[in-house]
């Protein structure tokens, strides 16, 4: 009981924001985990995905990928003016109970690379890196992303996590964050 207890106290929730005043970007787009840790991403505007790809195969799926499937989400309620000013991250909540999760447990310390496959929002930045092996590899994986020819999203539904408050429904989860991250170091 005692070890279960300690294992239990060690581990944390990394929350990471999608799309946060509609704008292409996860939000902090580094973030780093522990085995145990569980990393929740949440949906607050348009239509977007979560999937994982190689360090040198931005906004491709790697082997047995994690993917969110696509989480569409209606556009957060605009200012007083009409217009949503989208500073800082004051949107961030405004949907909070009723917004998709794609809730990810993290097995190991390896890289892992994050793209969302939506249209072109991989090559316009929508990336981030859990665990980046240096200060560099968010910046590194930005930029091989804004060079990408295309955009993919993985077959299959939804895998390496669970979705929650999703309207449309999904498929059953099918592994975990980390279950293929020795893909970005071969590939």
């Amino acid at each position: 009981a005692g070890l279960t207890q300690s294992l239990i106290a060690s581990t944390a929730t990394m929350m990471v924001t999608v799309a946060a005043n509609n704008k292409f970007q996860f939000t902090p787009n580094s973030i780093t985990a522990q085995p145990g840790d569980m990393v929740d991403f949440s949906f607050v505007s348009q239509n977007h995905s979560v999937v994982s790809s190689n360090a040198n195969r931005p906004c491709q799926p790697q082997r047995n990928a994690i993917y969110s499937d696509f989480q569409p989400v209606a556009a957060p309620a605009s200012g007083g003016n009409g217009r949503n000013r989208g500073k800082g991250n004051r949107n961030n909540n405004r949907q909070a109970g009723n917004t998709p999760m794609f809730m990810v447990p993290v097995t190991d310390t390896d890289a892992i690379y994050i793209y969302c496959s939506q249209a072109q929002h991989c090559q316009e930045g929508m990336i981030m890196v859990i665990n980046p092996s240096e200060n560099a590899a968010v910046q590194q994986y930005a930029n091989k992303a804004a060079n990408a020819r295309n955009n993919v999203s993985p077959r299959g539904g939804v895998s390496g996590g669970t979705v929650q408050n999703n309207a449309a429904g999904t498929n059953p989860p099918n592994g975990v964050l980390g279950a293929s991250a020795s893909d970005a170091a071969t590939t």
